[in-house]
């Protein structure tokens, strides 16, 4: 019993952290979960993508109430739920997939070869105008986007659902690009909403892996817990980043599912793919190598660039207590 009060505290902890990172960045926090549950609770890999998902589900509803309360709220609720009708159905297939291809080396490195430019343009994101969140989420209006633009966004949406359902991710690691580069959205509103549309597709990818058995309750309850928490802190947070920080952050998480997709910590480590912990090692070595020489490049340029403090934040007006 004892042992046990401390797995759940354990998982509680880390759901609470992780559940600040992933409504922070419009995420599901499966790139992080998935990992830890394979290393340090030896769920099977089967088993972690389903549990995960389920802990998506939670802070992606969690999150909606903190985000829907600020003013004005990021949220686009038509924006979310046109991108849901594909995004479901791809939950389904990815689901689907990861149970009957027993290897799935070509979409793994399809995804890679999608996320590497948007990671790129997110890390070397520059500030366009002057324009502050309340102003740039206030103006954006749906009906002027494009046909074209929109068929793109709905299968760009499509294979988030197929990223969610294969890998156990909450999807938001491409549906924000989707939703601010394809879309149109700012980034803050494409984060948001990005936790709108996850709601639909991690409940659909829950049921099915419910049905299927690949979903282990205590973990998923747990976890979800602790991001149940974690959701409330982070779109509070999220108010005092200005839209470019905003987006060098998350293109800083996405790398990491590009090095694991690619698998290009087992290449350097263990060519193998027996041993999960030298795999996830390699991939965050990796990550960091990556990462690192961005993060000091993009502040050296930074310090160049003299700004006023006021137009690098750009605040969320939070309800006051009657």
């Amino acid at each position: 019993m004892l042992d046990l009060f401390v797995q759940a505290l354990v998982l509680i902890a880390c759901g609470l952290g992780v559940g600040v990172l992933a409504s922070m960045l419009g995420v599901g926090g499966g790139i992080i979960l998935v990992p830890f549950l394979i290393i340090a609770f030896g769920l099977s890999p089967s088993t972690a993508p389903g549990t995960t998902l389920v802990a998506a589900l939670f802070v992606a509803m969690a999150s909606l109430i903190p985000y829907y309360r600020q003013k004005p709220s990021p949220i686009i609720p038509k924006a979310g739920l046109l991108l849901a009708l594909t995004s479901v159905p791809g939950s389904l297939i990815g689901v689907w997939l990861r149970e009957i291809v027993s290897n799935e080396e070509t979409l793994r490195l399809v995804f890679a070869a999608i996320l590497m430019p948007i990671a790129l343009k997110m890390l070397f994101a520059k500030r366009r105008g002057k324009a502050d969140r309340a102003s740039e989420v206030g103006s954006f209006d749906l009906s002027r986007v494009s046909r074209a633009r929109i068929g793109y966004s709905l299968i760009g949406s499509l294979c988030a659902g197929i990223l969610s359902g294969l890998l156990g991710l909450g999807g938001g690691i491409l549906m924000v690009p989707v939703l601010n580069m394809m879309m149109g959205l700012p980034i803050h509103a494409a984060v948001a909403t990005s936790m709108l549309t996850m709601v639909f597709t991690a409940t659909s990818g829950t049921v099915m892996n419910y049905l299927g058995g690949q979903i282990h309750v205590f973990y998923a309850l747990t976890i979800s817990l602790g991001m149940i928490v974690g959701a409330q802190f982070g779109p509070r947070l999220v108010c005092k980043i200005n839209a470019v920080l905003l987006k060098q952050l998350f293109g800083v998480l996405l790398v990491l599912p590009l090095v694991q997709m690619a698998r290009l910590g087992q290449l350097w480590l263990d060519p193998s793919g027996l041993d999960f912990l030298m795999v996830t090692i390699g991939n965050i070595v990796i990550w960091l190598v990556i990462v690192i020489p961005v993060a000091l490049y993009r502040t050296a340029q930074s310090r160049r660039l003299v700004k006023p403090a006021e137009e690098l934040v750009e605040k969320c007006d939070q309800p006051s207590p009657e």
